[in-house]
């Protein structure tokens, strides 16, 4: 399956929050928590929630980020 160009960078977004949401939220529950019973459940249940708030952020945040980034590169 090939991914048009023009959703590239939504694509790689989706994939970059899923794997850091994902290894954030894993880190800060064994520190937090420890693994304990029920630790698998409730750091899914925390990930999907980080997940389901950083995606749409990032939607947001990015297209600010790069254009503010621009004004500031020159060639």
């Amino acid at each position: 399956m090939k991914i048009k160009r023009k959703h590239e960078m939504k694509v790689t977004l989706s994939i970059m929050v899923f794997v850091m949401t994902f290894v954030v939220t894993f880190v800060g529950a064994i520190i937090n928590n420890g693994i304990q019973a029920g630790f698998f459940i409730k750091w899914i249940k925390s990930w999907g929630l980080a997940f389901v708030v950083a995606l749409p952020v990032v939607f947001i945040i990015m297209p600010l980020i790069k254009r503010t980034i621009s004004s500031y590169v020159s060639d």
